[in-house]
């Protein structure tokens, strides 16, 4: 165990001691808490970027100031420079606050990912097939087998729920990555959604706990033409790909003639 060596008495007093560094070109903050922040009750996350890489074994560091949990990423400007991000989580500095900028660097390589790693406004035939299948067949692993092995349909349906929140925000455009975000625009923007949300987490009847998670999927994916239906063909698309009928009608005369 590594000791945590720390003696900062607040997260400002550790912001301005990380200025004085010359390879720190930047530092962010993200999340529910400001720097200033000191009350007990959740994390804070910031992020320390380097000017050049440190190490190729970590992207961050865990400790603790004034017994509140610090989740600091440490990063490069390379990278920022990268088209898509190393992993989702490098996501959430599409909408975060500069601290610290030596040079603008940190506002050049910010500016720079809203342009390269947003998300595109209207969603992509793969998106689009891929909801529609993976909820359909989410819910035929459980239809006829919901009483097999409860606990594992209570896990199955609580971890699929954590991929229709990731959808759900996707085909709102919410941004990434925030579930709290997310269901409050349920809440304010969706009533009866959210309620069936409440009760598929707060009731112990199995069955209808699956029920609830199947009118998530209706509402969720009926703006993009719902669930995939028993009489319907649906192709597997590639990221950047287009539907091109007479390809795909060719394709199913090769199948089934």
């Amino acid at each position: 165990m590594l000791r945590d060596i720390s003696s900062f008495k607040d997260i400002d007093s550790f912001i301005e001691h990380l200025k004085k560094k010359d390879d720190i070109v930047g530092i962010v903050e993200y999340g529910g808490r400001t720097h200033s922040d000191m009350g007990f009750g959740g994390d804070y996350d910031l992020t320390v970027i380097f000017n050049k890489p440190i190490s190729h074994n970590f992207t961050g560091i865990h400790f603790h100031i004034g017994g509140i949990p610090i989740d600091c990423m440490i990063l490069s400007v390379d990278d920022f420079l990268l088209d898509v991000p190393l992993n989702e989580f490098l996501l959430v500095h599409l909408n975060c606050k500069i601290l610290f900028d030596r040079n603008n660097i940190t506002k050049d390589i910010l500016d720079k990912i809203k342009k390269t790693w947003k998300a595109p406004e209207y969603l992509s035939e793969y998106e689009i097939s891929t909801f529609r299948f993976t909820f359909q067949h989410i819910i035929d692993k459980l239809e006829h087998r919901l009483y097999e092995n409860e606990l594992y349909s209570k896990y199955f349906i609580f971890s699929s729920f954590d991929w229709f929140l990731q959808c759900y925000a996707r085909i709102k455009n919410l941004e990434i990555g925030k579930p709290k975000v997310h269901l409050n625009y349920i809440e304010n923007n969706n009533p009866e959604l959210f309620n069936i949300i409440n009760q598929m987490y707060t009731t112990e009847d199995l069955s209808v706990k699956f029920e609830m998670l199947k009118k998530c999927a209706y509402h969720m994916l009926e703006p993009i033409g719902g669930l995939w239906q028993r009489d319907e063909i649906l192709f597997h698309m590639t990221p950047d790909g287009k539907i091109i009928d007479e390809e795909q009608q060719s394709v199913i005369r090769l199948l089934f003639e």
